[in-house]
């Protein structure tokens, strides 16, 4: 049975890796901030791993971040929320006598656009995993009532087009080759190589980029935001917005995204400092 060291409650970031994860350094800046004697850890969970280690923790832990490649698996921990039922995919496990399963993915979309326009109505979204169906409920909850899906394999997204449906956004799948119409933000969840040849067009298709990624940076896309000039949020703005929300599941007090956003560049920093290798 896992247990924590020290007094205080402990969460964790787990994932298949999860050593590179920004989250420990953020929600440890965060229970600082709130006067927290907390601890928050990182576990490396393999999948067959998964089972074992949520039924192996004990009472002084509170909840789990979870990241890929549990984001699916993770929802028969607890009782889904009304987003993750939506979305099929869940980023938080909040621990207790009556286990909850949350995305905060959607609200960390909605807090890292605020940062630069009100709302939204019309999104380009490039894929269609997990984090794509995120970026769609929030699109949602920003306003948007048209969408432009853009795959690789288009046959495999027609379940964007179901969930458009259920959020009242009109969804259409194109391959990721083509160019999508004019839209108030593209919103890319794809890997660094997938969007490469891509970005330079994308970039001119809309008035504010993001990128889920966030190291290296810049990437691809970022590269074609600075060359057009367009504002861009990175995976770090997503990975910040979206912790806002798990810290108030998980302490009950209320942390501000600027204090996670600094936390993160800081550690990105210090890594970039000692050569260490980044990731999400």
């Amino acid at each position: 049975m896992l247990s924590p060291h020290g007094g205080g409650r402990v969460c964790a970031v787990i994932g298949h890796p999860a050593h590179h994860s920004l989250s420990p350094a953020m929600h440890r800046a965060a229970y600082a901030a709130l006067g927290l004697d907390w601890d928050y850890q990182w576990h490396d969970v393999a999948p067959d791993q998964l089972d074992g280690f949520v039924r192996g923790l004990d009472k002084p832990w509170r909840g789990l971040s979870v990241t890929m490649p549990h984001k699916e698996a993770i929802i028969a921990f607890g009782s889904p929320d009304e987003v993750v039922t939506l979305t099929g995919a869940g980023n938080t496990l909040v621990l207790g006598e009556s286990p909850t399963v949350h995305n905060t993915d959607v609200a960390g979309v909605v807090n890292a656009v605020h940062l630069q326009r009100d709302g939204i109505e019309a999104i380009t979204i490039v894929g269609n995993g997990a984090t794509a169906r995120s970026g769609l409920v929030g699109a949602a909850r920003l306003g948007a009532r048209r969408a432009t899906v853009l795959a690789r394999r288009p046959e495999r997204a027609t379940g964007m087009a179901d969930l458009g449906r259920a959020v009242g956004v009109e969804v259409t799948i194109l391959p990721l080759g083509h160019t999508p119409p004019a839209a108030d933000l593209v919103f890319s969840t794809i890997p660094t190589s997938g969007i490469a040849e891509h970005a330079e067009r994308l970039a001119g298709t809309a008035e504010l980029l993001f990128d889920a990624v966030y190291d290296p940076w810049p990437t691809p896309l970022g590269q074609a935001a600075e060359s057009t000039g367009t504002p861009i949020l990175s995976g770090l703005h997503l990975l910040a917005g979206q912790a806002v929300d798990q810290v108030q599941l998980m302490t009950g007090l209320d942390i501000d995204l600027d204090t996670l956003l600094r936390a993160g560049l800081d550690e990105l920093a210090r890594r970039s400092a000692h050569g260490a290798v980044g990731g999400v």
